[in-house]
């Protein structure tokens, strides 16, 4: 019985103050206990020296969050994670801060939710282009389209010199030149997002102008290859050992090879290749850098995977459009069923939800549409695909040959019911998904006592920094996912587009999502593994929901031997140290 308030007049007899307190300490205990990680099987019940390991670190951090809460409480600051992430991060980046330092040399099992486009750190980006030696590059200065860059043709240049006829690109200059008159900075804040941009109105607009800025110069294969090269050794420095990449499909128009293996519709798989090459590149130079205090890779190499994507604004009842989304998807489906099968590990919508088209419109037309089929009759499109058909093709709806992991619940809007729609369309994961809160039907499987502590999806890629940098969540201790975690709501976490919120590996939002929870050392495993799951189900080759109690006992295992074992001993030494 919840006691009211008549029952805590004064001069209440003390049985009535005591099953007060007996009920607050209830309630406190089921509500702590109902992390998500509970419903792993056997994931907090561990050995006696993992266990003294556990207990040692728990106190460790929780010390450190503890000071923060007391001196914010105090009013000598502000909480960490009331304030814009890009305005508190040089305080994470002090070589003392010893929460932050526990968070880097945490092995972090799996990045999950990550654009391509956008996937380098900003100064890795920076670096990038000052010691750029391909065609060269030029940017917009002045105007709608400053911080614009793009490649110019000797023949366009050589024209416009001797026309004396610039049009629109009066302002564009080498930028090399742009560096050399001190334009770093001002490059640095056309390709971020932060304090600087405050006084935008609406934050989304500044994100796509963003994108557009960059966007030719993933154009020129060299390029494309050196920028992803310095992403992954990003994620190995930052103690990343697998990665799955959202990108758009690349047609490489400067530095281009013959245009691969399997061109089907005019688009080809090259930007495949240049991934793995980037990554086995990084691999090996991590491999062969002198560093003592080198996190060893615990399988010797980094495993890659790539989600295909196409823009939510595309409109499944325009012809043309519809011809485009339907080309892309069974495109990257004839992929996977070739040469890329381990590699392709599923397909998305992309961009902002709210102005973007409903999941619902895409499910008969695409989702749920015969593979390669739909097209305008007797179209190229169609006489191409019928001659591409396989019997294991022929009479199959898209989504049972690929998996759709959905961009869904970015929203505030009560009504926005994409994450309905992700959550049945989906098998494994769905991007954000932090508005599944306002819908319980959706949550009832998670809530379900049938849960018998399996992995059970979709499993939410929740990317704190980049909710709060976008205005979802200005205060992060109020994000959803904390809230959906104790539901039971298996999530992991993200960092969606570094280069613009300046948050690159998966550190910093660690720290966020540690910060504004009640510091148990238990969710930060249960987020790890959950994402290990995911890395182990490809090193495997065995998807989850074909797992059966071994495989999953084998995957816990292989977790506390290879990562959180070496990672308790690491952090034992370090405080220690202290």
């Amino acid at each position: 019985m919840i006691l009211d308030n008549n029952n805590y007049v004064e001069g209440v007899e003390k049985s009535a103050l005591e099953r007060a307190v007996e009920q607050n300490s209830l309630l406190t205990w089921q509500d702590n206990s109902r992390w998500f990680y509970k419903r792993w099987r056997g994931l907090t019940e561990v050995a006696e020296d993992m266990d003294k390991l556990e207990t040692k670190l728990q106190k460790h951090l929780r010390d450190e969050l503890e000071q923060y809460k007391d001196s914010y409480e105090k009013g000598h600051c502000y909480y960490p994670t009331s304030v814009l992430f890009t305005k508190y991060k040089e305080e994470l980046d002090r070589e003392d801060n010893v929460l932050m330092t526990a968070f880097r040399k945490l092995p972090k099992c799996g990045l999950l939710h990550v654009h391509s486009a956008a996937a380098l750190s900003v100064e890795g980006l920076l670096e990038l282009l000052k010691v750029w030696s391909g065609p060269e590059i030029y940017i917009q200065t002045v105007g709608e389209k400053k911080g614009v860059m793009f490649y110019q043709s000797d023949l366009e240049r050589e024209r416009k010199e001797k026309t004396g006829k610039y049009g629109n690109e009066s302002s564009v200059q080498s930028l090399q030149s742009f560096f050399c008159h001190g334009g770093e900075q001002h490059l640095k804040r056309w390709l971020t997002i932060g304090e600087h941009t405050n006084d935008v109105k609406y934050i989304w607009e500044e994100f796509d102008a963003i994108f557009l800025r960059t966007e030719s110069l993933f154009s020129d294969k060299n390029f494309y290859y050196e920028y992803h090269y310095r992403f992954f050794l990003e994620c190995l420095a930052d103690r990343i050992d697998y990665v799955e990449l959202r990108c758009g499909f690349q047609n490489f128009t400067n530095g281009a090879g013959s245009g691969g293996k399997d061109v089907v519709l005019d688009l080809s798989p090259e930007f495949l290749d240049q991934l793995i090459r980037a990554k086995d590149a990084a691999v090996q130079k991590y491999q062969e850098t002198e560093d003592p205090g080198k996190w060893e890779l615990p399988y010797g190499d980094m495993n890659l995977g790539v989600i295909l994507c196409a823009r939510r604004s595309l409109d499944a009842e325009d012809e043309k459009e519809r011809t485009k989304l339907l080309k892309k998807i069974d495109t990257a489906i004839f992929w996977k069923e070739g040469s890329y099968g381990q590699l392709i590990k599923g397909f998305d919508f992309v961009s902002e939800e709210d102005k973007g088209q409903t999941s619902y419109s895409y499910y008969q037309k695409i989702f749920y549409g015969e593979i390669m089929s739909g097209y305008k009759k007797k179209s190229v499109e169609e006489q191409a695909f019928s001659m591409l058909k396989t019997p294991d093709l022929e009479k199959v709806c898209r989504v049972d040959k690929i998996d759709l992991m959905l961009h869904a619940g970015e929203s505030l809007w009560m009504w926005k019911d994409n994450i309905l729609d992700a959550k049945i369309a989906s098998k494994s994961r769905i991007g954000h998904g932090f508005q599944m809160l306002v819908y319980p039907g959706a949550l009832w499987e998670y809530l379900s006592e049938s849960y018998n502590g399996m992995p059970k999806g979709p499993v939410l890629e929740v990317c704190p920094i980049s909710n709060q940098m976008l205005r979802y969540f200005p205060d992060i201790r109020n994000h959803y996912a904390l809230i959906l975690m104790k539901m039971g709501v298996p999530c992991v976490i993200s960092n969606d587009d570094p280069q613009i919120l300046e948050n690159p590996g998966l550190s910093y939002d660690f720290w966020e999502m540690y910060m504004a929870s009640d510091g148990r050392l238990m969710l930060i495993k249960g987020l790890v593994f959950t994402a290990f799951v995911f890395q182990y189900q490809d090193r495997i080759s065995k998807r989850l929901e074909k797992w059966g109690i071994g495989d999953y006992t084998a995957c816990l295992d292989e977790f506390h031997a290879k990562y959180w074992m070496p990672y308790l001993e690491e952090m034992s030494l370090y405080f220690e140290s202290r």
